[in-house]
């Protein structure tokens, strides 16, 4: 009944028994595990711990005890659980197979390979149990023992008449790796040989075959490979640089650039069509030969009319020659398009539109480099030429949007979205432009648009899709709205769904070993062990972060902040945006239905009612550091938070942690200055505790001042907003006045490059943390606008 989630009637049958046998422990386990899927959670747990009680030596109890725990996504204790049960009933396969589940899933490889090895034992026959044991010692680094566990089982396979060719094939492909992971590329190689015809992913193997000839130093066998491998994909960046690897030749290596570009040359004769080819050279050559490499490529797109051409040559910006070099280019083509409709070299008409392409990169060029005024200029005269082209207008809201002027841009996105309705593309940037314009509400609206008919519940849905760009920025907008309560919801929502990521492979720890594609499992549990490093949930993290930070100095301050409460839980939207009344059922199981569910805290009151705000911003560091902790903002973030708990050994540790990342890094004086102060006003620290750190702190970084530190970085915005910041934590009349001082002057020519539009808004935000006036801010903002003339968010 349980399997086939029939619930009430096999809560049913276990109370008809315990009317018989009331304190029959095993049932009653039994009977909490019907109620955990029931939602009577309190219920099922009591009457699990019951059962436990009467009968601490039932292996069943303990298994049914670790099923809810897993359930619950509790897998530490779900863990516990099941060694107790093995314990138990050593013998047991699916206990054991499902303790090794839970070991995999918590990373316990040293646990998990001796669980392996009694499942083995115990059915030595079965594929999956030879396969599970072999990718924990590769887990481990112990390739030597995962290759020999495979070879225990290879001749099984010969004579398994259940198994699928593909399935050997990966079986066979997944040992000849282990061969390769061990060191023993020769015996690698002619093992490839032997299992060329029992192979069924063919590229595959011609991968591994070119990659061990070159392993082996067969260069010309692996140039031979690798050419082979080319012709069936010419655009594969790694097939390339193999292939010049064979000939002896890196393109990191400036002594081989003229024989790079030689190879290349050759393969772009062979392969004209391959764009990689043609941009590889742009990546390692440098004057003259840059710029010829460069203009075939540019020709080419200005001629079919790609307008992702500025966007593929981005990364070539970061050398600032090449970015020079590529804007005279182009300045070069525009101005002979423009004259006579043709390159200088050529002597026939160019396409209308080759002019207004190359007028389209040159305002992204100008974009980039902070010229505003003549991207938009540049833009427009583009928009002229062709004002039915969608991807002008969305960079002119690109540029709008880096000029400042936030409304203007989430306006233009909104134009170019009505010139193409179905492009779901130009409809999420439209959102995310509404979004950093605090349109939270048009924005929703138009997100929905792209929900699916039959959601119960739109808005649901949007959180269920996974669509973190979506929540991120939303968060932002709220925070920015000061509704703090709502954007935690969205940062939350944020790890709910990377949660899931990080869960959702636990499906796979069974179902990749019964279908035996073990390389893939082998790539899953790689990425999944840095799925918190993606940059969506790094800031939503530092974010969240930060709101539980303020939220705790406003209740610290005697001005706690308040939920902004809604009417009622939120209501089921339809495409239009209204509310859609009745009832939405989902599926509970085989003849039971549950309402679909509905938010109900949309404003995340449960968040801004928390009772310790640092022990829930602790649990984002914790993360972050685990994931990201090779970041300088992950120990920004979490010194911020351990000197809020007043744990200083902690905040020590994070102020460390920056000076080994960066040693002259703009926080530093800052953080220990404010710690030094925190712990002088804290009477209940030990004194020789305070006197070791503060000893510590002295010693690495010496008597420091944060108004010394400023005037020593005259020329650094940066330095001056984290002093300002500091000196404002610290309070006290001359401290802020001495901020505010410092704040008003964050748009002096002198600090030069480092007065970009982020951290003039940051100094805003600061300045009006310190109190300043309506005419200070008035000043400033004028000021500000002379930077950023087109800016309208000062």
């Amino acid at each position: 009944l349980y399997e086939v989630r029939q619930y009430k009637r096999g809560l049913k049958t276990c109370d008809q028994i315990l009317k018989k046998v009331p304190n029959h422990g095993e049932t009653l386990a039994v009977k909490g595990m019907f109620l955990s899927n029931m939602e009577r959670k309190e219920e099922a747990y009591e009457h699990i711990k019951r059962g436990i009680e009467i009968n601490p030596n039932s292996s069943i109890s303990w298994h049914v005890f670790g099923i809810v725990n897993r359930g619950d996504l509790k897998y530490e204790e779900a863990a516990k659980c099941y060694e107790k049960a093995a314990k138990v009933d050593s013998e047991n396969v699916h206990i054991l197979r499902d303790l090794s589940q839970l070991q995999i899933h918590l990373r316990q490889y040293e646990k998990l390979v001796e669980t392996r090895e009694k499942l083995v034992k115990l059915n030595p026959l079965l594929t999956a149990f030879w396969l599970g044991l072999a990718v924990a010692h590769q887990m481990l680094g112990r390739y030597d023992l995962a290759l020999k566990a495979i070879t225990s089982h290879e001749h099984n396979l010969k004579h398994d008449t259940n198994m699928l060719k593909n399935e050997i094939s990966e079986i066979l492909m997944y040992k000849n790796w282990l061969m390769e992971l061990n060191g023993d590329y020769q015996l690698a190689l002619e093992n490839l040989k032997e299992i060329r015809l029992r192979i069924t992913d063919i590229t595959a193997w011609k991968e591994q075959k070119a990659n061990l000839l070159l392993k082996v130093d067969r260069r010309e066998a692996a140039a031979t490979a690798y050419q082979e491998l080319i012709e069936r994909n010419p655009d594969n960046n790694d097939y390339v640089r193999g292939y010049l690897a064979c000939n002896g030749l890196d393109m990191a290596c400036a002594d081989d650039k003229d024989a790079v570009l030689e190879v290349i040359d050759s393969l772009q004769q062979q392969f004209p069509s391959s764009n990689t080819l043609k941009f590889l050279p742009l990546t390692f050559c440098e004057g003259d030969s840059f710029v010829s490499a460069a203009e075939s490529l540019a020709k080419h797109a200005l001629r079919k009319g790609i307008p992702s051409l500025f966007t593929s040559m981005k990364m070539l910006y970061a050398n600032e020659a090449k970015g020079a070099a590529l804007g005279r280019l182009m300045e070069g083509y525009a101005n002979q398009l423009r004259d006579t409709n043709r390159f200088s070299d050529s002597t026939d008409d160019e396409p209308a539109t080759a002019s207004m392409w190359s007028t389209f990169y040159l305002a992204q060029h100008a974009d980039y480099y902070g010229d505003y005024e003549r991207a938009l200029q540049l833009i427009e005269d583009a928009i002229r030429a062709s004002s039915d082209t969608v991807e002008l207008y969305m960079v002119k809201a690109k540029i709008l949007k880096h000029a400042g002027d936030i409304s203007g841009a989430r306006n233009t996105m909104d134009f170019a979205r009505q010139m193409d309705l179905k492009d779901r593309f130009v409809n999420s940037k439209t959102v995310k432009y509404m979004l950093r314009n605090n349109d939270v509400e048009e924005a929703e609206k138009m997100m929905i648009m792209f929900v699916r008919d039959d959601a119960a519940h739109k808005v649901q849905e949007i959180v269920d899709m996974q669509a973190i760009w979506y929540m991120r920025e939303r968060g932002d907008a709220y925070r920015r709205l000061g509704d703090i309560g709502r954007a935690l919801k969205q940062y939350h929502q944020v790890l709910f769904s990377f949660n899931s990521y990080h869960q959702v492979q636990f499906d796979f720890h069974s179902y990749s070993l019964r279908k035996a594609t073990i390389r893939g499992y082998v790539d899953i549990l790689q990425w999944e062990d840095q799925v918190y490093s993606h940059n969506t949930f790094v800031g939503a993290a530092h974010a969240a972060i930060d709101c539980y930070i303020d939220l705790h100095d406003r209740k610290l301050a005697g001005a706690p902040f308040a939920a902004i409460s809604d009417e009622g839980p939120s209501k089921p939207l339809t495409r239009n945006g209204s509310a859609k009344q009745g009832q939405h059922n989902l599926s509970a199981g085989v003849g039971e239905v549950k309402q679909a569910a509905v938010d109900q805290d949309p404003s995340g009151a449960t968040y801004v009612d928390a009772d310790d705000y640092m022990a829930e911003a602790l649990k984002f560091v914790e993360r972050l550091e685990s994931s990201v902790g090779q970041q300088v903002k992950t120990h920004l973030s979490a010194f911020e938070v351990h000197l809020r708990m007043q744990k200083y050994f902690l905040a020590l540790k994070a102020i460390n942690s920056v000076k080994a990342i960066d040693e002259q890094h703009s926080s530093l004086t800052s953080m220990v200055v404010r710690m030094i102060a925190d712990m002088d006003t804290n009477e209940s620290f030990a004194a020789p505790m305070k006197a070791a750190v503060k000893g510590q702190l002295i010693k690495s970084f010496g008597e420091v001042s944060i108004e010394a530190s400023i005037d020593a970085h005259q020329n650094s915005l940066p330095f001056a907003l984290a002093g300002a910041k500091g000196l404002l934590t610290l309070g006290g009349e001359a401290n802020v006045a001495s901020s505010k001082r410092v704040l008003l002057k964050a748009t002096s020519v002198a600090y030069g490059e480092t007065r970009t539009l982020d951290n003039l808004l940051v100094a805003k935000t600061l300045l009006e943390k310190s109190g300043a006036s309506e005419a200070e801010m008035s000043d400033f903002a004028t000021s500000a606008k002379l930077v950023f003339p087109l800016a309208t968010c000062f």
